[in-house]
């Protein structure tokens, strides 16, 4: 036998082959709960049951609704329209698939560190009201603005490979979003006055594709009816960060057989909360040195991740556990904003980059948003270009600290195997040290990213049940 092989383009026999009889349609699926919803309230989706040979494909569903705001101006915060739900539920008959709590603060880290500058200023703009600026897009008091924002962050749309949602359960996947309080998802302009927002006209597009009698049979004998979907999913936790201190040691509770992640977002207490500060985006490092997870008393890394001057070790541990360090064409927004050298002046203005109101930093002994002292991050101001050139520099900071925990056989990009730390029955503690004592309080949300197996037997229960 010949060990020669012909180029690909050279494989006449090879062809696509026709997909089985199948129909795709959009559905615009409305809330269950209410048509009008304002902050503090929830706003609840019931996915369609028992459609026989039918599949939801979350990679083409969004959220649809009109912004109105009933309050004074604002912006958005830099992850737009998503910062305005706090929490994310995902339920079926009482179980609970997912509670992501903070999912806004979430939202805002994954934009900074995986949407490009080219993203945020063309899209994302127009999809939820992002800029390239370290804000969200401006809303003038009394209008409304539409927005169409991409389902994600949740297990349904974090299969691993991609699998559609079979809907043909005996009871519906629940969806739950909560809006968070206006003062927290949005910037106002000025202090005290009216801190209001709406959302209307909401629903949920989504694309079905359902299978002939043929094709769903077929797939219901190489499954025997257990449909198993791996999938990712987060879980947040908090510690508090309080002022004067020089170490943190915190509880975070998480439990799960295959634990790939653990992302830390630190929110000072300057910010959080407050109507005219940017409570979802400002994150700051707080003087911190070195970080580190205790799993049962074993530390990782081994060796603690040193913070340093620049950032440059905990950004490059943070697109390792992004499966990004070697990318050279992923951008980010964890760089930009303006950099002060001396009294006002920043430097790269004029001449900035194409992308609007984006200052690159040239000096590499200015300060940069990533690294921001705690002194001058009070949150508030992305920055602003002067007419003749100069700027006000930002305040706002945008430090972001990651674990990595999945072992370098899978490199976490395998569709085989996935390689997370069990800790289950652990102990899991976030261990913080800082160069100098704390110069004020924070928070620590820390996000797990774990593996679970989502699993529906139309020959059993018929209903959904997830393993973690």
């Amino acid at each position: 036998m010949s060990a020669e092989a012909f180029s690909e383009s050279l494989q006449f026999p090879n062809v696509k082959k026709r997909a089985v009889a199948s129909r795709s349609y959009r559905v615009r699926l409305p809330p269950t709960n209410s048509t009008e919803f304002v902050q503090g309230q929830t706003v609840q989706f019931d996915l369609p049951a028992n459609l026989a040979g039918s599949y939801f494909n979350s990679n083409q569903c969004y959220l649809k609704f009109k912004f109105e705001n009933t309050g004074d101006d604002v912006d958005l915060d830099r992850c737009g329209a998503l910062g305005l739900f706090r929490r994310m539920q995902i339920s079926t008959s009482g179980a609970q698939i997912a509670d992501i709590d903070r999912y806004n603060t979430l939202a805002c880290a994954m934009l900074d560190a995986d949407a490009s500058q080219e993203w945020k200023t063309s899209v994302g703009a127009k999809l939820m009201g992002t800029t390239g600026n370290l804000r969200g897009e401006y809303v003038a008091a009394a209008s409304t603005r539409d927005f169409c924002v991409p389902f994600v962050l949740n297990p349904l749309a974090q299969t691993t490979p991609h699998r559609m949602i079979p809907l043909f359960s005996l009871s519906s996947l629940q969806i739950r979003m909560t809006l968070d309080d206006a003062a927290t998802a949005l910037h106002y302009h000025a202090a005290g006055g009216t801190e209001t927002f709406k959302i209307k006209e909401v629903e949920m597009v989504m694309m079905i594709t359902e299978l002939s009698a043929g094709a769903q049979a077929q797939i219901d004998a190489m499954t025997g009816g257990n449909y198993q979907i791996l999938c990712t999913s987060w879980i947040h936790s908090s510690a508090s960060i309080p002022a004067a201190v020089s170490s943190v040691t915190a509880n975070l509770g998480f439990s799960m057989s295959s634990l790939e992640r653990v992302i830390v977002a630190i929110t000072p207490t300057i910010s959080e909360n407050v109507a005219i500060a940017y409570s979802l985006g400002h994150r700051n490092s707080m003087g911190l040195s070195e970080y580190s997870l205790l799993i049962n008393s074993e530390q990782y890394p081994a060796r603690p991740i040193l913070v340093g001057g620049q950032g440059a070790e905990p950004l490059a541990e943070m697109l390792i556990s992004d499966h990004s360090l070697a990318d050279f064409s992923r951008g980010n927004g964890l760089q930009n904003g303006y950099a002060k050298v001396n009294g006002t002046t920043v430097v790269g203005v004029p001449g900035f980059s194409s992308f609007a109101n984006i200052s690159p930093n040239v000096d590499s002994n200015a300060p940069n948003p990533y690294t921001l002292a705690y002194a001058a991050a009070g949150g508030r101001s992305p920055g602003t270009v002067a007419t003749a050139g100069e700027a006000t520099a930002s305040d706002i900071g945008t430090f972001l600290a990651a674990i990595e925990l999945e072992s370098a056989i899978s490199d976490g990009r395998s569709s085989h195997i996935y390689s997370g730390i069990s800790t289950l029955a652990s102990t899991v503690q976030l261990l913080m040290k800082f160069g100098a004592n704390t110069p004020g309080g924070a928070t620590a949300h820390c996000f797990a990213n774990f593996t679970v197996l989502l699993s529906l037997n139309t020959r059993g229960t018929g209903v959904y049940s997830i393993s973690i």
